[in-house]
C-alpha cells in the first residue's frame, strides 16, 4: 500500500532527479494552489514552467523533506530543507493527494536558512 509519505518521497525524488515526467505525473492537471494573498488553478504545463524554473533560480538544488504530518488520509504537511549552490531554504507546504495525485497544496513563501 502506498502511504502518504511514500508520495512525498517519490514527489522529492522527481525534484532531484530533475525527472520532469516523474514530477508531470504527481501533479492534476487543474491543481488547486494556495499561496499567501490568493488561490489558483493551474496546469500540469503550469506546474512544469514551475519545475524548471527552480533549476534556473536554485541551480544545484537538493531538496530533504524529513519532516511530516499527515492529517487524516489525503492531506500531509512537509517541512522541508533546499540547499543549492550558494545557499540554504526551508519552508512548509500542506499537500492534498486523490489517486496519487497531487490536487491541492498550501505554499507560503521560503526563508532563508534549514530547519534545525
Amino acid at each position: 500500500m502506498t502511504t502518504l509519505r511514500d508520495l512525498v518521497d517519490r514527489y522529492t525524488d522527481a525534484w532531484n532527479e530533475r525527472d520532469e515526467a516523474g514530477f508531470r505525473s504527481m501533479v492534476l492537471d487543474g491543481c488547486v494552489r494556495h499561496d499567501p494573498g490568493g488561490t489558483v488553478r493551474i496546469s500540469t504545463e503550469e506546474n512544469v514552467a514551475r519545475f524548471v524554473a527552480v533549476r534556473e533560480q536554485l541551480p544545484g538544488y537538493r531538496f530533504s523533506s524529513d519532516r511530516m504530518w499527515e492529517h487524516g488520509d489525503d492531506t500531509i504537511t512537509v517541512c522541508f530543507d533546499i540547499t543549492y549552490d550558494g545557499g540554504q531554504l526551508a519552508g512548509i507546504e500542506v499537500f492534498r493527494f486523490a489517486d496519487g495525485r497531487i490536487v491541492e497544496v498550501w505554499n507560503a513563501p521560503s526563508g532563508p536558512g534549514l530547519w534545525v
